[in-house]
């Protein structure tokens, strides 16, 4: 028959086992992953090189969100954001759950996105699009220290047109690396 171990030598056993059980408990995961596989669009509002958005240009931004693959019949998601005239340098962030809901674990590389403003030659403003995103590619991993999993987005590349007011100047198409460049620049 065993014999029980001393009342010390268990209590020693049982606290060493709650410490170890217990450490990741007192760490706090700090990923700051929510924002990894985010396209961040800033409207150019002045200075050399471009032509600026004015501030009433920008009360309202419109945002059109539609599956991939993309078919121009499907009905697309829209997101209205509207802003007042402190708020026009403010940039605006395309995530997987912000502006529009996360539908299950899709990521936002599963939409194709359309980016308009309200010009302004009414009051009531007209629909004009600036860029049209046709696919983001994403790439990124999980890496665990045993405690913590945290997510670290390794390639985060868009795939976009830019629309061109001039009806004998075709739409540019471009591929924008946001790990060299953090955001994406749209002009009038």
């Amino acid at each position: 028959m065993a014999k029980p171990l001393p009342v010390s030598l268990f209590t020693f056993f049982l606290s060493a086992a709650l410490l170890l059980d217990g450490c990741c408990a007192n760490n706090v995961c700090n990923c700051d992953d929510a924002n990894a596989d985010a396209v961040t669009l800033r409207f150019f509002t002045g200075g050399p090189g471009g032509r600026p958005f004015a501030a009433t240009d920008l009360d309202t931004v419109v945002l059109l969100r539609s599956p991939l693959p993309y078919n121009a019949s499907t009905k697309p998601e829209t997101v209205r954001l509207f802003r007042g005239p402190a708020q026009a340098n403010d940039d605006v962030v395309l995530n997987n759950n912000t502006p529009f809901g996360q539908v299950s674990n899709t990521k936002l590389s599963h939409y194709r996105y359309e980016v308009q403003y309200l010009a302004h030659p009414t009051n009531q403003g007209t629909p004009t699009t600036v860029l049209v995103i046709d696919s983001v590619k994403l790439k990124g991993s999980l890496a665990a220290d045993g405690c913590c999993a945290c997510y670290t987005n390794t390639g985060k590349t868009v795939y976009a047109k830019i629309n061109r007011k001039s009806g004998s100047v075709p739409d540019s198409a471009v591929v924008v690396d946001l790990k060299s460049k953090p955001y994406i620049v749209l002009t009038k």
